[in-house]
């Protein structure tokens, strides 16, 4: 927990920033589902009223926490560029695992998916637009316009849900996750012969 006094900042998305610090570190030490509004103030030396300054309440700053760690995941998921003579069902399939190690190797972010806290991401995943125009983004780069927004908006949603069952759920090591994603996920969401309502 911080000792810091919270400093006057100029800057609003770095006082946001740093909030979502104070917040990761006290839902790794007591839990996401335990950590209260009062608790996050405690961890970032700041005053009730300076939080809800930023977070009207505890689900608005879960949002933030969850979309912010999303995009950063994303973000170095996409910096690695496809590589020559990888077939895109192999790139799709290197980045799902790429993700979830990212998730899991992260204290931060795996706490969240622990029995007692996993209610919370699952509550979030489901409302987030934020996630859900990640997952179709990675989709995207790889059909190249093959299929409408609205088909990409669907498996981007897809994907946001496989991901999620598979922290909350994981598949007893790497190797069974990767075969299961390879077997089960990939083939549906790069196919452009599987549209809603026809396989034509």
């Amino acid at each position: 927990m911080s000792n810091k006094r919270w400093p006057r900042h100029t800057d609003e998305d770095v006082a946001i920033d740093a909030l979502l610090d104070a917040a990761g570190r006290a839902f790794a030490d007591l839990g996401v589902a335990k950590a209260s509004m009062t608790d996050i103030c405690r961890y970032a030396g700041c005053s009730r009223a300076t939080l809800y300054r930023y977070f009207a309440n505890q689900g608005e700053l879960h949002f933030a926490f969850v979309n912010r760690a999303t995009l950063r995941i994303a973000a170095g998921m996409a910096a690695t560029r496809r590589e020559e003579g990888l077939t895109p069902a192999a790139v799709l399939t290197g980045r799902i695992v790429a993700g979830l190690r990212a998730v899991r190797t992260d204290p931060l972010l795996a706490v969240w998916f622990e029995p007692e806290n996993v209610a919370v991401p699952l509550a979030v995943s489901r409302d987030s637009e934020v996630l859900q125009a990640g997952a179709a983004a990675a989709i995207e780069q790889l059909v190249e316009g093959e299929l409408p927004p609205a088909e990409l908006r669907r498996r981007g949603a897809w994907l946001m849900r496989t991901i999620v069952s598979f922290l909350a759920l994981p598949a007893s090591d790497e190797a069974e996750e990767r075969e299961a994603i390879e077997s089960f996920v990939v083939p549906v969401l790069i196919s452009d012969r599987i549209t809603t309502g026809s396989t034509q």
